[in-house]
């Protein structure tokens, strides 16, 4: 006699959301296990050799050859209760454009090269220097690399070696002379000295993933075809519950799918700067920050928008002599 095996088991979820800007959810939500799995199922002897020996090993493909998984499309959100209230008042507060990044990121960078191929390749070096580096250090680091001359030509001709020492305070500067001399190459042997204008064709240069092709796409070609999520804006992002209102998204992709998912497409391009710039002024300058929200049009809004972010308000008013409303 065969035994059946229970039905689908059932995971208990509950989400959790932001106490101030996302539509609270104390709902359980069941989720229902897969209905099969190919795990520990038995082989269909369709499935099973038909001819020849059956033990003959099949060669493993090449891991250069193996094809990956197809990506699954986030399911679609509902925006956010709130969203866009607490949108309008962060552009509020980010309205002086005083971040480091306003003045250093690779916006203000594109601002100050010569002819467009030149901005072009200068704002994709200067994507490709800034992972894990400060806007601040990238900015120095620019500026010596222009002092020697920042083209693709001088570039391919100046020794590893010379450009690792022109680069080696940003992070990972050794992995990333190979990727500039290899992104370079291949900009001269297959664009015809340009960088390409299309997503597809910039992640697959060394050294450029996402968040760089997004962001060059949009200052050097105006061409928005997605939300650039960084550790700020991956970080801000869940804190507000705009990606979903339940575990945090495990990495900036997942981040950007969410946001992608509900986001009205005429602010996509600005998002990354616009939350960049309030997550640098949330790590580094507290003050400055505190003062424009006791200033701004809705003062019990902003520094509830502050704590969320990580301020403690009233701490950071006592330590600089700010006075801060109970």
């Amino acid at each position: 006699m065969r035994l059946r095996l229970p039905g689908p088991l059932l995971t208990m979820v509950l989400t959790r959301t932001s106490p101030y800007f996302a539509a609270p959810a104390s709902k359980l939500v069941a989720r229902a296990a897969p209905a099969s799995s190919s795990a520990g199922a038995a082989p269909s002897p369709k499935k099973r050799a038909a001819s020849g020996s059956s033990s003959a090993p099949k060669p493993s493909p090449s891991p250069k050859k193996r094809a990956r998984s197809p990506k699954k499309e986030a399911p679609a959100l509902k925006p956010p209760a709130g969203w866009r209230s607490t949108y309008d008042l962060i552009t509020e507060l980010r309205a002086d454009r005083t971040a480091v990044v306003d003045s250093m990121g690779s916006e203000a960078i594109a601002t100050s090269a010569g002819s467009a191929d030149e901005r072009n390749y200068q704002v994709l070096i200067s994507l490709m220097l800034s992972s894990q580096t400060k806007d601040t250090v990238n900015a120095a680091t620019m500026a010596k690399l222009r002092a020697h001359g920042l083209t693709m030509a001088n570039i391919l001709a100046t020794p590893d070696d010379e450009l690792d020492e022109l680069i080696r305070a940003v992070g990972f500067h050794n992995n990333k002379v190979k990727f500039i001399k290899a992104t370079t190459r291949l900009l001269v042997d297959e664009h015809d000295s340009t960088v390409p204008d299309t997503l597809e064709a910039l992640t697959a240069l060394p050294g450029v993933g996402p968040k760089m092709a997004l962001i060059c796409l949009n200052v050097c070609f105006d061409k928005i075809v997605g939300i650039s999520v960084d550790t700020h804006v991956h970080r801000i992002s869940n804190q507000l519950g705009w990606t979903g209102g339940g575990a945090p998204t495990k990495n900036p992709e997942a981040t950007r799918a969410a946001l992608e998912s509900w986001m009205p497409f005429e602010v996509w391009g600005e998002v990354n700067l616009l939350l960049v710039g309030l997550g640098q002024e949330v790590q580094t300058e507290k003050p400055k920050l505190l003062r424009k929200a006791l200033a701004c049009s809705d003062p019990p809004a902003a520094l509830r928008l502050l704590e969320v972010c990580g301020v403690d308000v009233a701490k950071e008013g006592a330590k600089h002599g700010i006075d801060v409303p109970v």
